[in-house]
């Protein structure tokens, strides 16, 4: 695995998707702070974040 510096946002995802559980546990609350954080993470560090995505 790539080091989290050098993956793209959909990479990233990718291996999020992989193991869920590691990452956001198996609550819909859990998922949407998950998706939340990383949004305001982005956004805030000059990134894109969820911007384009869709429900």
């Amino acid at each position: 695995m790539k080091p989290l510096s050098e993956m793209t946002e959909r990479e990233y995802f990718a291996c999020v998707g992989q193991r869920p559980g590691t990452f956001v546990g198996k609550t819909f609350h859990l998922l949407a702070a998950f998706l939340t954080g990383y949004d305001q993470h982005a956004l805030r560090h000059g990134g894109y974040g969820l911007t384009g995505w869709h429900d």
